[in-house]
């Protein structure tokens, strides 16, 4: 059964705590830039990861079985692909369950270890071929970090290839460290400039500028998960707007395009930045409400019936302990559709009796 309330209800003090300065929605229903993978998903994003650590154990047995020159310390290089290869099969099994720290800590290791391999071809020239390998760990920081830790990463590999290539006393070192680091840096800011254009084609609604439910997913994943370690609640909202086929209908599609815009506008301001709304499609939309129980819920949902004259019908959903993401939309969205069948401008609340 479902408590169904009228908009004019749940209004008061649980809906001005649970939304907050209103003026602090300006980015509600974004998902965060420097969140790992988030186009890929976590475990596509080990794969990629281990993909990385694999060329690089490739790519040492090759320099090590070649012709390579003298002066090479073959041991060390044998010693740093099996490292290679190591990191490759552990990321592949284990990578896709830690946190982001452990992926900062992995590019640092790539940086040691190739250094560690340019360090074991000091007396060879074939040490500006090995220090190629710095473009590897430069392609991943670029994909999946934020523009910020990227920049730190850069940083970073300048001084430590400095540090690898300046003391070989091979003529041209200097030159040649210049050169790397614009090649690498170069690759790098191309590769992470195009990465963020492809994510927010990717996650983002070109109309109203909300993300979408590609978006929405990994992110009501990622906050399912924290709420079960915090043991905070979370909910989240399926809208239809009311009699939206009309206003195409009656005033053409982009009357009805000026519409839904106008509308995610008004919503977004009434929200949190810590809120998440999103269109998943035609007049449709979801609102994750973190930190937030389901009677807060309806408060804020008074809110937003508050903010445009254009009604809307919701079905709200609390997320239970050990939920997955459809569960709690599926609840959400059946909800939805009761309030719906009332004839619109009601809020639905799942799994409470009827009132």
């Amino acid at each position: 059964m479902a408590t169904r309330t009228r908009h004019g209800g749940g209004r008061g003090a649980a809906g001005a705590e649970s939304t907050g300065d209103p003026g602090a929605g300006a980015a509600a229903g974004t998902i965060p830039a420097d969140a790992l993978g988030a186009i890929m998903s976590p475990k596509q994003v080990a794969q990629f990861s281990a993909l990385l650590w694999a060329f690089g154990c490739v790519i040492g047995v090759l320099a090590i079985v070649l012709p390579h020159g003298s002066g090479v310390n073959v041991v060390g290089w044998a010693a740093l692909t099996a490292f290679a290869g190591s990191v490759a099969i552990w990321t592949l099994w284990k990578a896709v369950d830690q946190p982001l720290w452990v992926q900062y800590i992995l590019s640092l290791l790539a940086l040691v270890a190739i250094s560690g391999a340019v360090l074991c071809g000091h007396r060879s020239p074939v040490v500006y071929a090995v220090a190629g390998l710095y473009s590897l760990s430069s392609i991943y920081t670029a994909s999946f970090y934020s523009g910020r830790a990227f920049s730190v990463y850069l940083v970073g590999q300048a001084i430590m290839s400095g540090l690898a290539l300046l003391t070989t006393g091979i003529p041209g070192a200097g030159a040649g460290w210049a050169v790397l680091v614009g090649t690498t840096t170069t690759v790098g800011v191309v590769v992470h400039v195009m990465q963020q254009a492809l994510r927010v084609a990717a996650t983002t609604d070109p109309l109203t500028g909300l993300v979408n439910r590609r978006a929405l997913e990994p992110t009501v994943v990622r906050e399912l998960a924290r709420c079960r370690r915090l043991g905070h609640p979370l909910c989240l909202a399926v809208m239809d707007l009311d009699h939206f086929k009309a206003v195409n209908d009656e005033h053409g599609h982009q009357a009805g395009d000026r519409l839904l815009a106008d509308v995610s506008r008004a919503w977004t301001h009434e929200l949190r930045a810590t809120d998440v709304l999103s269109r998943s499609g035609g007049d449709e939309f979801v609102l994750m409400l973190p930190s937030t129980e389901p009677d807060e819920a309806v408060a804020v949902l008074a809110r937003l019936f508050r903010a445009t004259p254009q009604g809307f019908s919701a079905g709200d959903a609390a997320a239970e302990p050990e939920c997955t993401v459809e569960d709690v939309l599926r609840r959400a969205d059946a909800a939805c559709y009761r309030a719906t069948q009332t004839g619109g401008g009601n809020v639905v609340v799942a799994g409470q009796l009827a009132a």
